[in-house]
């Protein structure tokens, strides 16, 4: 009797993006490269109006009470995304989300709408990150870069795309999200090789646990930014627009930045013991 678990169709579908990973690099590469060599302001620009949005946003809403009716609605698709994390992917899932929403949210403030910083920000960041990925023994090393180098394509897919809302909100709710879900990753899949998981079901099992936050927090994130703004201009078109952001961030996410991140040294994570958890099945 063969008492292995058969894959679903997940899981299938997860063997099957790290199985052409190849491709998706050499994709992300090439569409990279050309939107940095025609439309690199974006890179600039989105960053710059997000960090002024914030500023400005914060200084008319100085109380709580104020803050949570400015922005209630992004505020609940955020609780959203920590607690799924939570849920589905156990209290470092959770604490990551957590980390990274507030990372975000704080590079963002610091940034403080200085349009000469954020090539600085993004290349202190990018080169520390390779750092991390080349020496240092942690899961959230093997993340920061691959994250670094996908952000861009990240970016383009959200200045290419028709917007259903401000593009430079649009821009910073995905970065938050895709942000706080790759440091889960990391953390759920240094879990498994700790436990002496291979690589790739390390990878496949954290990225099963990610499918529900990532995909209804984004879904969330979305439908705040589509009802949140101007409820007088909301029409089938912007719920087309929406749907289909929504649709190209969680193909960035799995299409692209997960492959990349299987790229990263993982097995120096692994431990030489697998632990092996069996568990009864009532019949």
């Amino acid at each position: 009797m063969d008492l292995r678990e058969k894959p679903g169709k997940i899981q299938k579908l997860l063997e099957l993006f790290l199985r052409f990973r190849l491709i998706s690099v050499v994709l992300l590469v090439v569409l990279s490269v050309t939107f940095v060599a025609t439309r690199w302001q974006a890179m600039v620009s989105m960053p710059v109006a997000s960090s002024e949005s914030l500023g400005m946003w914060l200084a008319e809403h100085g109380g709580f009470a104020s803050l949570w009716q400015g922005g209630q609605y992004l505020a609940v698709s955020a609780v959203a995304l920590v607690v799924l994390l939570f849920v589905f992917a156990g209290i470092r899932g959770g604490i990551a989300g957590l980390f990274g929403l507030s990372a975000m949210v704080f590079a963002l403030y610091a940034l403080g709408g200085a349009e000469s910083m954020v090539l600085i920000f993004y290349g202190v960041f990018a080169g520390v990150a390779l750092l991390l990925l080349l020496f240092a023994k942690l899961g959230v090393a093997n993340v920061l870069f691959p994250f670094a180098f996908s952000w861009v394509l990240l970016t383009a897919m959200v200045a290419l795309l028709p917007s259903f809302a401000p593009a430079y909100l649009v821009w910073a709710v995905f970065s938050a999200v895709g942000f706080a879900s790759v440091l889960a990753l990391a953390l759920v899949s240094a879990k498994h090789l700790a436990e002496g998981t291979p690589q790739a079901g390390a990878l496949i099992r954290s990225g099963k646990k990610l499918l529900v936050p990532v995909t209804v927090s984004s879904f969330l994130a979305v439908a705040a930014l589509l009802f949140d703004m101007d409820k007088s201009t909301v029409s089938g078109v912007k719920v087309a627009e929406a749907a289909v952001s929504w649709l190209a961030f969680n193909l960035w996410f799995y299409v692209f930045l997960f492959p990349v991140v299987s790229f990263a040294p993982w097995e120096r994570l692994r431990s030489k013991e697998r632990k092996v958890k069996l568990k009864e099945k009532k019949k």
